[in-house]
C-alpha cells in the first residue's frame, strides 16, 4: 500500500501574503506507482502557483487520503481506475468543490463517455507538453471544463452508429462474457439468429471475431 506523501512546493515564500495563498492550486495526483506519477508529482511540485499536496494509489482507502488533503483538483490517471464513477462519487460528496481531471492515453468515445458519467471537469491526454498541463488545470481550477480534442473528435465520429437496435443489443450481451446459446436465451432469439447478428456486427466493424467487434464498438461509443 502506498503512503499518501507530502511535497511542498520548495518554491513557496512562508512570509507572502495570506491573498498570495488563496490562489495556490492544491493538487492531489492518483495513479500506480511508476514513471508517470512521479513524473507528474516532479512537475506540480515545483510549479509556482501549485502546490502537491499528495499522491496515492487507486486503492481502497484513496477516498479518506484525498478528503484529508483538501485538493483543489484531483488528478487521476482514468486508464488505472476500473470505475470512476464510484470513486469520483464519493469525492463529490465530501468535497464537492473539488475538480476532478482525469488523464488517459486512449482517445475515444468510451473514454469520453466513461469520464463524463464520473463528472469530471477535465479530460487531458497523457502525451500533453508540461506546460500545457499547467495551463489545462489552472482552468479547470477556476471552474472551465477541459475536454482533450482528439476525444472530443472521436465522439462525435461515433455519433452515426451503424448498429441497428437488436445488434447493439447482441454486440452489448457479448461484451458480457455470454456464449451464442446464452445470448440467444437473454434475448429470446434462436441461436441461428444471434450468430447472424454477430456476422453482421462483424462486417460492420471491421473486426476479425466477436471480442475485438466488441472493443471497437464499445471504444466507439456504440454500445
Amino acid at each position: 500500500m502506498d503512503e499518501l506523501t507530502n511535497r511542498k512546493q520548495s518554491l513557496s515564500d512562508p512570509g507572502r501574503p495570506a491573498e498570495a495563498e488563496l490562489s495556490t492550486i492544491r493538487v492531489v495526483v492518483v495513479g500506480p506507482p511508476g514513471l508517470l506519477r512521479t513524473a507528474l508529482a516532479a512537475v506540480l511540485a515545483a510549479a509556482p502557483g501549485f502546490e502537491l499536496v499528495g499522491e496515492s494509489e487507486p486503492d481502497h482507502q484513496l477516498t479518506d487520503r484525498v478528503v484529508t488533503r483538501r485538493p483543489h483538483v484531483v488528478l487521476v490517471d482514468l486508464d488505472a481506475i476500473e470505475d470512476p464513477a464510484v470513486l469520483t462519487g464519493r469525492w463529490h460528496a465530501r468535497l464537492p468543490d473539488c475538480a476532478v481531471v482525469v488523464l488517459t492515453s486512449r482517445r475515444t468515445a468510451r473514454v469520453l463517455r466513461r469520464a463524463l458519467g464520473a463528472r469530471v471537469r477535465g479530460i487531458i491526454a497523457k502525451d500533453v507538453p508540461p506546460r500545457e498541463l499547467l495551463d489545462q488545470l489552472r482552468l479547470v481550477a477556476e471552474g472551465q471544463r477541459m475536454i482533450d480534442p482528439v476525444t472530443a473528435l472521436a465522439a462525435l465520429d461515433a455519433a452515426v452508429n451503424p448498429l441497428n437496435e437488436r445488434e447493439r443489443e447482441v454486440t452489448a450481451a457479448a461484451a458480457r462474457g455470454l456464449s451464442t446459446k446464452e445470448i440467444a436465451a437473454h434475448l429470446h432469439l434462436a441461436p441461428g439468429t444471434v450468430r447472424n447478428h454477430l456476422s453482421v456486427v462483424l462486417r460492420k466493424t471491421g473486426a476479425r471475431n466477436r471480442w475485438e467487434a466488441v472493443l471497437r464498438a464499445q471504444d466507439a461509443g456504440w454500445i
